[in-house]
């Protein structure tokens, strides 16, 4: 998964709410150079939309030059599909659809999924992953990078923070830190993730982005000042009918 490919998925407009959540799933997939391979059928379960539907909201967000599709061809005739991400160049350019051929049969590995025209078809390879994959940095350097303090859910391991539910790698973590710096994030997820234990979202990642997204502009809103009226010190209607 790509946290910022997930990012700028959830602030961009489609035009679609199911062509918005396919994008979501595809950016879930996604590694970051923006890179995924999963079939049609996957992508329709995990949406719980028909398989022709997310071949329609593809070819769209193809158009709309969110994303290029490559016809990638094994040396048995199979075909897949790639899919490359491209949120950051929208609207500069159609969706690029090339063919890619691969020379020896170590270079793919067989499977169930849908070729470009959407009929059955043997796939090289399918990502299907639901949770950041990104190594961890040195325990203390992290902590010192992201600033974390005493906490429970802090251990010096894998994660920069772990709970029940939300376990977050430091990379993860110091980027969060970055995009929503006005909210105290250790508490926030704290909260998130108790929410999360009595009722878990079907992916935390994308529902926890959401809500500190939220919690960001909220705070972003109150710190704007207002504005006071200018006192007008010639103004004097404010005397009549005052008995003196």
């Amino acid at each position: 998964m790509s946290m910022m490919l997930m990012v700028k998925a959830m602030q961009i407009k489609v035009g679609n709410p199911l062509r918005k959540l396919v994008l979501l799933k595809l950016a879930d997939n996604a590694s970051d150079q923006g890179e995924c391979w999963p079939s049609y059928q996957y992508i329709a379960d995990q949406c719980e939309i028909s398989k022709r539907s997310v071949m329609n909201h593809i070819d769209e967000l193809c158009k709309s030059g969110l994303l290029k599709k490559v016809f990638r061809k094994g040396p048995k005739g199979n075909a897949t599909n790639v899919y490359i991400l491209t949120i950051s160049g929208a609207g500069d350019s159609p969706g690029v659809v090339q063919e890619i051929h691969q020379g020896s049969a170590g270079d793919s590995l067989p499977g169930a999924g849908d070729s470009p025209g959407g009929s059955a078809g043997a796939a090289p390879r399918i990502s299907h992953s639901f949770e950041p994959v990104n190594e961890p940095l040195n325990t203390q350097a992290a902590k010192a990078a992201c600033g974390i303090g005493m906490n429970d859910h802090h251990i010096s391991g894998r994660y920069a923070f772990e709970g029940n539910v939300i376990r977050l790698n430091h990379n993860d973590y110091r980027s969060w830190l970055n995009l929503y710096p006005l909210i105290d994030l250790n508490y926030e997820l704290q909260r998130l993730d108790i929410e999360f234990t009595h009722e878990k979202p079907k992916n935390w990642f994308i529902t926890a982005s959401q809500k500190l997204s939220y919690q960001n502009k909220q705070a972003a809103a109150r710190t704007i000042p207002a504005t006071r009226p200018k006192l007008d010190l010639n103004n004097t209607d404010w005397i009549y009918g005052v008995e003196l």
